[in-house]
């Protein structure tokens, strides 16, 4: 879980960082609830379908987060000032509409709050509650943190770097297990399972698995969720898979051979993704343009006349969400920032030989990049 401190200081940083001071804050994103807050709605209880909160922060310092009552157990960890959790559903009664109640607490709340600027996050803060804070009172002006709220994201704290690091490490001991353990008369759900129970495992808790798990002639198609194929003897095998611990994720991937060994083909394209990634590695740093590290990988490929078999990104930011911000791309206006996370993952793919594609995930520091994923790259 996020500290206490992490988070006090993220939105210490949110406030020094808005041009114009409102008088408070509305966050209902969760993303942005768990990022200022901890409050993290378990995925795996019944108690976080259909929830939701609202987190007021005003410009003294004070934090209030207003939820329902059978989220108290993740409102009380959440590191906040005051929480304001009405009861919903007592399991002697009816159950009002969650969101609805949810809502009406909220304004309720705010009736305490003088003022009359309202910092919001405009693609996100229910309409209801704009409407009725707006319906309450006069001269109100709302200004939008969302911009500020996603640049300060990119340059990960202490704190967000442990949970990522255990993701991290759960997606590494995965990936051991799949190269040990994945064979032929397997299907492609089998791969995914050996790769979540190590992953879960490893983690020493329920995590969330998701991404990429291809065999065959699929891995041509550049990657897509496990079915019931079979996997074949000498089969290509593409994992590219992100393990979630409380919200925050890594994203990594490699590919190899069922049981056999790459065809020449194969390992020269191989060693031009890898090629790719050492030249791509060596441009992380501070200040450089994702653009002209999309455009390196692009130029090692040409030169080798593999250039129309690269379909996609060089990499893309990661943390709270997949794909973040910077986005290294052929038409990328951001730069690299110190604290940013950043995925490498160059990729080929034809039909005649299979697809692979190999990512690391690094850490943007001063001093150059601090590979994060563990893993074994290489067919």
């Amino acid at each position: 879980m996020l500290t206490a401190e992490g988070c006090r200081q993220r939105r210490q940083r949110l406030w020094d960082q808005l041009e114009e001071k409102p008088d408070w804050i509305l966050v209902s994103d969760p993303r942005h609830l768990n990022y200022l807050t901890g409050f993290y709605a378990s995925p795996f209880s019944f108690r976080s379908n259909g929830a939701g909160a609202v987190l007021i922060l005003g410009r003294e310092g004070e934090s209030i987060l207003v939820t329902d009552n059978v989220l108290d157990v993740y409102a009380d960890a959440a590191h906040v000032d005051e929480v304001v959790a009405h009861t919903w559903y007592d399991c002697s009664t009816t159950a009002p509409h969650r969101q609805a109640l949810l809502f009406e607490n909220a304004l309720e709340r705010l009736k305490q709050c003088s003022g009359s600027v309202f910092g919001f996050e405009a693609t996100v803060t229910p309409t209801a509650v704009v409407h009725g804070v707006s319906s309450e009172r006069q001269g109100i002006r709302w200004y939008d943190i969302d911009p500020v709220l996603h640049r300060l994201k990119r340059q990960k704290d202490p704190d967000e770097l442990v949970l990522i690091q255990r993701a991290m490490d759960a997606g590494t001991a995965g990936f051991a297990a799949a190269r040990e353990n994945v064979r032929a008369g397997m299907t492609e759900q089998d791969f995914y399972q050996v790769v979540l129970n190590a992953a879960i495992k490893e983690a020493g808790e329920p995590v969330i698995l998701y991404g990429d798990f291809v065999s065959g002639p699929r891995t041509a198609e550049v990657g897509g969720p496990p079915t019931h194929r079979v996997i074949e003897k000498g089969d290509m095998l593409l994992l590219d898979c992100s393990v979630v611990v409380d919200g925050y994720r890594g994203d990594f991937a490699n590919a190899w051979i069922c049981e056999g060994t790459p065809t020449t083909e194969q390992q020269r394209r191989c060693d031009a993704c890898l090629e790719a990634m050492r030249l791509a590695e060596a441009m992380l740093k501070p200040g450089t343009s994702c653009q002209e590290i999309h455009r390196a990988v692009e130029a090692s490929f040409e030169e080798k006349g593999l250039l129309e078999l690269f379909p996609h990104h060089t990499g893309h930011g990661l943390g709270l969400g997949h794909p973040d911000a910077p986005f290294l791309v052929g038409g990328s206006l951001d730069t690299l920032l110190e604290g940013d996370i950043v995925t490498l993952e160059p990729g080929l793919y034809s039909e005649e030989v299979g697809g692979m594609r190999f990512e690391h995930n690094y850490l943007i520091t001063a001093e150059g990049p601090q590979q994060l994923s563990g893993h074994h790259l290489g067919l």
